[in-house]
């Protein structure tokens, strides 16, 4: 067992010389539009200085300036309402790199773009209208997906209603031509049937509609989303709209009436030829002692569109941000290399994250922990530490506990880490330990990815008080003596059976464990290990748990008979069998974790 870490395991870093931050900003050649930021860099190190000849520690200093003089909300306000959203291959996102860049650069980190990647297609969003023309005159509210046709300037035409059956294809198909094709909303899941879908698309394509439109969300939210297309030959040929459901609703009864409509819209949007590179942005303060050891702070700087990219993630990026201009302009000298990372393509797969670990797999062993802000403006209040780390987070985070009563921060103890849907991820599955902060989700649906994701949605006090957070933790944990312990810190492959369950009934046998032990569709599974399971979830429970050799009763038509799972030749097993009986024993002691599974 871990025992918890002495006083004398910690040494401060030496501190520098504030001027020496000073005199390097001012030094620094920098375009027009920064050098206000530099002045006032420039004035922050002189405060700094004081209270070095005051003999404040550097985490005194980094507290002072973060409570006294947090900019998170400038750079979070720059972003949003002066660069705009950030599409991947966008030339906003290329104008969002370039100022990140040269921001860290500012305050004296080493600062670089480095591409990982390029895409044939490159897409500009421009402004957008839409009106309804007759029979009265109404402004509507809509969106278009990424990387989808626009108008190539105003185009009106009348609003066609699609059509519910096949009966009526012959005669809807002869009047579609040169039309806007207003489509139904339906409840989750609905659809037309297959065969009038594919009748409707060939009759649309061959008639040359305006466009579709379709319902957004019925809560009033409008989801971006998009594909980016893999080449200037695969380009879209028909403008898509997403309208209000409330516009959508007004359009479907007044056509459902019978009632001429006539629309028009106004779409720009523009396709870039590529290549079209793709970066990530990195910034490092150097260590002194282990230069060739990193903690990563990170962010993705990318975002959709379809409003100004503020609580996706451009919350994340400022905090980011933040840190790093807390920790230069408080002079901090680590003990190893703190990194700031903004990645670009995550919301279209955690491009710039994979790229990046497949770019610094040599430095993957000695990155000793990634810490992800992805989940919106609501304060950092917690982590999940897994046994092993658990010392060490407790080390870390003793200032952060003091910080703020309001705002409590809670290190959960978890059996082990999982990939989650941001670019923690791409690490955890690397085997470095990788961390998606916890944070309250509370108003987060409604802003994410919608046209609510503006900047007065962002909580300036929670964005001040994390990027605080995440400027304490990555000192902290860069003056640790080693790197964050990895004992048993991915949770192992679980058993899996190759079957499709409704509830505990087999609805489809795959290649598997029991496909070799001979169950059938409409076998019932109903005890595991003598241990009875009535739901999926205590099926899936009992299979995970104890030995590999698995005793399962089954009905099939009026019998109970008796199957076996063996896992034994799994490869997995061995650690499986190594973190039960670790755990077992924990739990014996009353210390018994629970699982990491982060939320995107």
């Amino acid at each position: 067992m871990l025992q918890p870490p002495l006083a004398v395991r910690r040494r401060a870093p030496s501190a520098c010389v504030g001027a020496f931050f000073a005199l390097l900003l001012t030094a620094l050649p920098l375009p027009g539009a920064l050098a206000a930021q530099a002045a006032q860099a420039a004035q922050a190190a002189e405060a700094t200085e004081a209270t070095e000849d005051a003999g404040a520690s550097p985490l005194e200093r980094i507290l002072a300036l973060g409570r006294d003089d947090n900019r998170v909300q400038d750079h979070l306000r720059v972003l949003t309402q002066e660069l705009g959203p950030r599409l991947t291959s966008s030339s906003n996102l290329e104008r969002a790199e370039r100022w990140c860049r040269d921001r860290f650069a500012s305050w004296g980190l080493d600062a670089r773009l480095e591409q990982y990647d390029e895409w044939a297609v490159g897409f500009d969003r421009g402004t957008s209208s839409g009106r309804m023309v007759a029979p009265e005159e109404r402004e509507l509210t809509f969106i278009t997906r990424a990387w989808s046709r626009g108008t190539d300037g105003p185009v009106r035409g009348p609003a066609v209603l699609e059509p519910e059956s096949l009966d009526e294809m012959d005669t809807w198909a002869a009047g579609v031509g040169g039309a806007w094709v207003v489509q139904r909303a339906r409840a989750r899941g609905e659809q037309l049937p297959r065969d009038l879908r594919r009748a409707i698309r060939a009759a649309t394509d061959a008639a040359g509609v305006l466009g579709t439109i379709r319902s957004g969300s019925r809560d009033g939210r409008l989801v971006m989303s998009g594909r980016a297309p893999g080449s200037m030959d695969e380009l879209p040929e028909t403008v898509a709209i997403t309208l209000h459901t409330d516009d959508c609703a007004d359009l479907v009864a007044r056509l459902g009436r019978g009632e001429p409509v006539e629309l028009e819209f106004n779409i720009d949007n523009r396709f870039r030829r590529g290549p079209i590179p793709l970066h990530n942005v990195l910034a490092d303060i150097r260590g002194t002692e282990f230069p060739d050891e990193f903690v990563l702070v990170q962010a993705h700087l990318d975002s959709w569109d379809g409003a100004e990219g503020a609580c996706d993630n451009g919350t994340g990026v400022a905090t980011t941000l933040e840190a790093a201009r807390l920790l230069a302009l408080a002079g901090v000298r680590p003990r190893r290399t703190i990194r700031f990372v903004l990645y670009s393509g995550e919301e279209q797969g955690l491009h710039g994250s994979r790229g990046y670990v497949r770019e610094h797999a040599d430095e993957l062993e000695h990155t000793s922990v990634v810490l992800n802000h992805d989940n919106g403006t609501k304060y950092l209040a917690g982590i999940g530490a897994t046994e092993a780390m658990r010392a060490d987070f407790e080390w870390v985070f003793a200032p952060v506990r003091s910080l703020d009563a309001g705002r409590p921060f809670e290190i959960r103890a978890v059996e082990g880490l999982r990939p989650g849907p941001s670019d923690h991820a791409p690490f955890v599955r690397a085997g470095v330990p990788g961390f998606h902060w916890s944070q309250s989700n509370e108003g987060y649906r409604r802003v994410h990815h919608t046209q609510h994701d503006v900047f007065a949605a962002a909580d300036s006090a929670d964005q001040q008080h994390s990027a605080l957070v995440a400027a304490i933790a990555a000192y902290r944990f860069a003056s640790l003596d080693g790197l964050v312990d990895r004992t048993f810190m991915a949770v192992p492959e679980a058993r899996k059976m190759g079957v499709y369950l409704a509830g505990t009934e087999i609805q489809r046998v795959l290649a598997g464990k029991a496909q070799d032990a001979g169950w059938q569709v409409g076998d019932v599974v109903l005890a595991i290990d003598g241990t009875a399971v009535e739901t999926q979830a205590e099926l899936v429970s009992a299979l995970q748990a104890g030995g590999p050799r698995k005793v399962v009763s089954l009905r099939r038509g009026g019998a109970t008979i008796e199957s076996v799972l063996d896992y034994t030749d799994d490869p997995a097993e061995v650690e499986r069998e190594a973190r039960r009986k670790h755990f077992e024993e924990r739990a014996q002691l009353g210390d018994g974790p629970e699982t990491e599974d982060d939320e995107g």
